[in-house]
């Protein structure tokens, strides 16, 4: 059965970024200022989670679920990746300020279960691999990979660089 489209306000600015899920039953949203990210369930139409990336603007260059949804990584030009719980939200980090009210929905916010640091204004793409991994592969031809777990730890597992030591056709690095 088809229905008519429907509109979803996701942001105040202009969307930048956006990824569905495997199972098609959620959408990740960004916007250009790429502070926020919004999880919609695309059934019901109706926010599920917002994230916070940081609180300076940034390029956002990927969001990708993991293949079970229960997280979703992102990148962008701070050279920082961000990896966020889905289904077991609590695991998200919150500001310690949240539970005074006193900076509205910024302190109420939910910033990333667990990061890690690639080369800054490198574009990347991210994604989950196998076992809680991310892989980062970065436009200066480096694949970073780390394993997280639920309490927020995340150790690099390896390291290559593709490009270091390639010719060209001309025989020119």
């Amino acid at each position: 059965m088809s229905s008519a489209p429907v509109t979803i306000n996701a942001h105040q600015g202009e969307l930048a970024c956006l990824a569905l899920n495997h199972q098609g039953t959620m959408v990740a949203t960004a916007s250009d200022k790429g502070t926020l990210i919004r999880v919609w369930d695309t059934t019901r139409r109706i926010l599920l989670v917002e994230l916070r990336r940081g609180s300076d603007p940034a390029t956002l260059y990927c969001i990708n679920f993991s293949r079970n949804s229960e997280f979703l990584c992102c990148c962008s030009d701070k050279g920082t990746i961000h990896i966020f719980a889905l289904k077991d939200t609590h695991l998200n980090r919150r500001s310690s300020l949240s539970k005074t009210g006193l900076l509205g929905s910024y302190g109420a916010s939910q910033w990333a279960l667990a990061t890690y640091t690639v080369p800054p204004e490198c574009a990347c793409i991210c994604a989950f691999g196998s076992h809680n991994s991310v892989i980062a592969i970065c436009l200066n031809g480096t694949l970073h990979k780390y394993v997280f777990n639920t309490d927020g730890n995340c150790n690099r597992e390896s390291f290559d660089a593709y490009l270091d030591g390639c010719d060209d056709e001309d025989g020119k690095n």
